[in-house]
């Protein structure tokens, strides 16, 4: 398969991925917000779906960073794109909730969410987690070896 087919399998699994993965995940853990427990289902899950598609959104984008700093859209997976692919994720998930959460107080935590330093934890590892598994399985997908 060529570089430009890769490339043309890479990024719509990537991004399918990557939506899939993160509406699980938002639909999980948008238990853990206050309000989200009462919303009826016709407001909850489309909420959730638009949630899902700004981080499919953001998981491209982060594959995109990494590509632009490895100079390669089929990046390594080594530690050290590995751990800037996760930083590109988490730094701005915890501008977001810090921001939404104690500046603009759009949204509060149940008891039951794990915090650090005041932001929810589940917010914070979800891109770097949810985007490498889409990373893998775009990658797999397009058969890229490296």
């Amino acid at each position: 398969m060529t570089v430009v087919r890769r490339l043309h399998v890479l990024y719509p699994v990537l991004f399918a991925s990557a939506f899939l993965l993160n509406f699980c995940w938002e639909s999980w853990h948008g238990l853990l917000y206050r309000a989200h427990q009462e919303l009826p289902a016709f407001t909850y899950v489309p909420m959730m779906a638009q949630m899902a598609l700004a981080d499919a959104l953001a998981v491209t984008g982060m594959q995109l960073s990494v590509a632009l700093f490895a100079r390669d859209f089929r990046w390594r997976l080594s530690a050290r794109n590995i751990s800037l692919f996760c930083i590109v994720g988490a730094v701005p998930a915890w501008a977001v909730e810090y921001a939404a959460v104690s500046r603009m107080h759009f949204w509060s935590y149940t008891p039951s969410m794990p915090t650090l330093f005041g932001v929810g934890l589940s917010p914070l590892v979800q891109l770097p987690l949810t985007g490498l598994v889409a990373v893998m399985a775009a990658r797999a997908a397009a058969c890229c070896e490296r």
